[in-house]
């Protein structure tokens, strides 16, 4: 009943009376990237999408165009690249002759780590370089090492965030638990799959059965706060109340620079240009 990571808005389209979300939409990846990138100065201009062509990555790509255009940004290039290709060196060639301020990398682990390699070798210089997936995993910075330097993502959630709520507490409570437990330090994958559990929990408890329809109602009218966020869900089965975070790696180290009210740090702008780089 309750699935913990699965974002696509396509996934909750099908009519399914029994699926829940808890993620934030796939379009908010976007967007919470984008409105960081456009809170800071220099204001960026133009915009540059790289997407894996599934439905997540693809999703997310298609917001992000919807609402850099709809928001003053230029979106001077979009490809889409086959999943898990080995080379993207094409793609970035004719990114960096439009030298765009912003560039975003919808896709996944791999994907992004092969973007960032590859953008140093063929020097592309973008001001603000944000993915979708990649940089909020321990495996990112530890990859690319300074390459990674400076690099955003959106994130579902972080330590930083300001909720608390049953079973866990707070936030800062259940990262706490969780490295007593599994000895590191979690992302945002971990969180929300103990939110799936949790979300699960709190209805069969409000239901006071496991009857399948009894569950799925309490689920239908939940609405609580938890260490992950508000967990109330749309007609269709979506979380669409709990906002995303973006983060970027500073020092090795990822810290969330927006919102500003749950910001742990001041956002790295502009990236230097790699022949700038120590």
């Amino acid at each position: 009943m309750v699935e913990s990571n699965g974002a696509a808005r396509r996934i909750f389209r099908q009519g399914y009376k029994y699926i829940f979300g808890v993620l934030s939409p796939a379009d908010e990846y976007a967007s919470a990237m984008l409105k960081a990138a456009v809170s800071l100065r220099p204001r960026p201009e133009t915009v540059a999408i790289l997407t894996a062509d599934d439905l997540f990555s693809l999703e997310v790509a298609n917001a992000a165009k919807d609402w850099a255009e709809h928001n003053g940004l230029k979106v001077l290039y979009f490809q889409k690249y086959p999943v898990n290709t080995p080379d993207l060196s094409a793609a970035l060639t004719s990114i960096k002759s439009l030298h765009p301020d912003v560039l975003i990398g919808s896709g996944h682990l791999q994907e992004s780590l092969l973007i960032m390699k590859q953008a140093q070798t063929l020097a592309v210089n973008a001001k603000f370089f944000g993915f979708t997936v990649g940089p909020t995993t321990p495996d990112f910075a530890k990859s690319l090492g300074p390459t990674a330097e400076g690099v955003f993502a959106s994130s579902q959630w972080t330590p930083d965030v300001k909720y608390s709520g049953p079973v866990f507490g707070s936030a800062q409570d259940w990262t706490r638990l969780f490295q007593i437990r599994y000895g590191a330090v979690p992302d945002y994958h971990n969180a929300e799959s103990s939110a799936g559990a949790l979300t699960l929990q709190l209805a069969i408890e409000k239901a006071g059965s496991l009857d399948p329809q009894k569950v799925r109602d309490a689920l239908a009218s939940l609405d609580v706060v938890t260490f992950y966020g508000r967990i109330k869900f749309d007609a269709t089965g979506l979380d669409v109340y709990k906002p995303m975070v973006a983060v970027q790696i500073q020092h090795g180290t990822v810290v969330t620079v927006w919102p500003a009210e749950v910001a742990s740090a001041k956002a790295v702008y502009p990236t230097p240009p790699w022949n700038a780089r120590q």
